[in-house]
């Protein structure tokens, strides 16, 4: 099996890009108080360390596809003489601004910018970044996106993502909505990316980890959430729209739904030969 199949294999979700906008600008909020509450730099030293440079590294650029509210921007922005964020939702954006900006943060360049949309010749991106790093971002969407991605860099490079993730609202859903139980929308990504490095001569290094967690929502809340979410990658009917509503409200107790996930995330890494 060589590039062409799994470039072929790989399974973008045909996204339409308005709606993942959307979705993402209605998460803005959340997100960014989750990177608030998260422990200083716990999670970036183990990114670190598992990327194999040293305490003491510098980095002259790095691009941070999918940057969020900046949480990893601005740590790299640390350690790194100028980085450059990409996002497509403008809330996310303004949350990344707003953070950098209340720690005196004046090397990071936001763009708001759908990635497969972005043009490394306009950008000036061309094998530019020491490093470059995507972590959970759905903007690598296809083997398109990725090879933008590996043009981008010149040295090392950081790719993590859901290779699976059980939800026990949305699995079912998903059932209903798109009469499949396998509508996965995190794809092969992990796989078809590891089997094109290998296939192009990189090593790559890859690592597991668990993860889960649980929240409480509104019925109304998580019933726009959720349209937000499955519109992404299909025009609901008006049909689809009252499933997911009777569904939703059908699982909440004293006005409240428990949102449960598990999830097992890979995290690849390698560098140029």
């Amino acid at each position: 099996m060589d590039i062409k199949y799994f470039s072929q294999s790989w399974n973008n979700s045909k996204k339409y890009y308005t709606m993942e906008e959307k979705f993402w600008n209605q998460r803005a909020e959340e997100f960014n108080r989750k990177d608030i509450q998260k422990e200083e730099k716990i999670d970036f030293c183990y990114i670190l360390d598992f990327v194999e440079v040293g305490k003491d590294v510098r980095f002259e650029n790095v691009l941070d596809i999918g940057c969020g509210t900046g949480f990893y921007s601005i740590q790299f922005s640390q350690i790194s003489d100028y980085v450059v964020a990409t996002d497509i939702s403008q809330n996310m954006i303004t949350y990344a601004e707003n953070n950098s900006k209340e720690k005196n943060i004046d090397n990071i360049a936001f763009v708001k910018k759908p990635w497969s949309e972005l043009s490394l010749e306009e950008f000036d991106c061309n094998e530019k970044f020491d490093l470059v790093f995507a972590s959970m971002s759905p903007a690598i969407d296809s083997y398109e996106d990725f090879m933008k991605m590996i043009n981008c860099g010149k040295n090392l490079y950081f790719l993590s993502g859901f290779v699976e993730r059980k939800n026990n609202l949305k699995d079912e859903l998903l059932k209903i909505i798109f009469n499949s139980s396998n509508n996965n929308p995190h794809g092969n990504k992990i796989y078809c990316a590891f089997n094109i490095l290998w296939n192009m001569g990189y090593y790559p290094k890859i690592t597991y980890k668990d993860s889960s967690w649980e929240r409480f929502e509104s019925v109304d809340e998580l019933y726009l959430e959720f349209l937000s979410y499955f519109q992404r990658t299909k025009v609901l009917t008006k049909e689809d729209k009252s499933i997911i509503k009777n569904y939703i409200e059908s699982k909440a107790v004293d006005g409240l739904v428990q949102e449960k996930t598990r999830a097992k995330i890979a995290w690849l890494c390698w560098k140029k030969t």
